[in-house]
């Protein structure tokens, strides 16, 4: 994938139908991510979704490319 063709979502501001166009991420992942940005407040790297027990380290590196914090 190159990465400069790649439209990066702000995870910190992108809602569920937003983050349903990222691959590889499920409804239950989503709802995750949200939920805990709501409880625990904004991300600001790849490490700290790794707080998300849904979320393995083979998903977030395959994410990381889609997102932006």
């Amino acid at each position: 994938v190159n990465p400069v063709a790649l439209k990066r979502l702000n995870i910190n501001t992108a809602q569920f139908n937003q983050l349903s166009a990222i691959p590889y991420l499920s409804n239950k992942q989503i709802n995750a991510i949200i939920q805990y940005r709501k409880q625990h407040g904004n991300y600001n790297e790849p490490a700290d979704l790794k707080k998300i027990v849904i979320l393995n380290q083979q998903t977030i590196d395959k994410i990381v490319p889609y997102i932006s914090f």
